[in-house]
């Protein structure tokens, strides 16, 4: 009995002591010395989860959170659970889709205005499970080529919403669009004035974990918004994948209490910006090398 108490002290108080601390260390030494595809391949292999024990947090993340999203399904693979709970807890949230989504349009013999529209029409469908208003889509063909019309857009949502949680794609994330959302909303973010917390998602690739959302009593919400995304869900089966990737996380806690969870890499607004800018300079680094 007595280990079984102590065994839960240290699951539970050892990551609020220490979690934020080894992550600051792993910050300072590692992205000024490891180049960018290193530190991409640590992500995507989890590698970072043995340095930094993610601290379990719980809605609400903030009065008005903001889910950027750059295609249409990141935000309920990403963060649905999260996305959920923080609408449960009564406060407010909302997503916003920065790309069109239609760079497949051939494939599926469509004009891209057309695909483009059955991708949003799928985004409005998995906001209606779980009875959010209709994100806001800017439809941009190009991220990497519309980074400061985006930003402005972004901008402009997070101060009409008073927004002070924002979700965005784990800065190094695989895809090199959710990487640009990045630059997006660390740009958006340089002209707020109040503290934003930042939580990155993981789609494309796993995150440095830091914080972890057990989203047991939401899950299969969470399933029933993925399943709105036919089109993916036609390629890969992301109803699935996702949901055994959410139950392999509840490993971030100890038995018996959590089966499900989703983890985040959490920064306040100008630390995040910092980093943001820290990760740009070491891609235009490593892009310079190999040319």
């Amino acid at each position: 009995m007595i280990r079984d108490y102590l065994r839960r002290f240290y699951r539970l108080i050892l990551p609020l002591l220490y979690g934020r601390k080894r992550f600051k260390l792993f910050q300072n030494a590692a992205l000024g010395y490891v180049s960018m595809r290193m530190l991409t391949l640590a992500s995507l292999t989890d590698y970072f989860a043995g340095f930094v024990r993610p601290i379990p947090i719980k809605a609400p993340f903030g009065k008005s959170a903001l889910i950027v999203a750059p295609h249409q399904d990141d935000e309920a693979i990403g963060c649905g659970g999260a996305l959920i709970l923080q609408l449960r807890s009564g406060h407010s949230a909302s997503v916003v889709m920065l790309h069109d989504g239609a760079g497949d349009f051939m494939a599926y013999g469509l004009s891209r205005e057309a695909f483009n529209e059955k991708r949003n029409e799928e985004s409005r469908c998995a906001a209606a499970s779980v009875g959010m208003e209709a994100p806001r889509f800017l439809n941009y063909p190009s991220l990497a080529d519309h980074v400061a019309e985006a930003a402005a857009d972004v901008r402009g949502i997070i101060k009409e919403r008073k927004v002070d949680a924002v979700f965005v794609p784990f800065v190094l994330d695989a895809h090199p669009d959710h990487r640009t959302a990045n630059r997006i909303v660390a740009e958006a973010l340089k002209d707020i004035s109040w503290n934003v917390r930042v939580l990155g998602y993981e789609v494309w690739g796993l995150c440095i974990p830091n914080v972890v959302v057990v989203i047991d009593d939401v899950i299969e919400d969470k399933m029933r918004m993925i399943e709105c995304f036919s089109l993916a869900n036609s390629a890969i089966d992301y109803v699935h994948s996702t949901r055994g990737l959410n139950m392999f996380h509840s490993r971030m806690l100890g038995a018996g209490q959590c089966r499900y969870a989703e983890r985040f890499f959490e920064l306040p607004r100008q630390e995040y910006i910092e980093l943001v800018e820290q990760v740009q300079t070491a891609e235009t680094n490593n892009s310079v090398k190999t040319e």
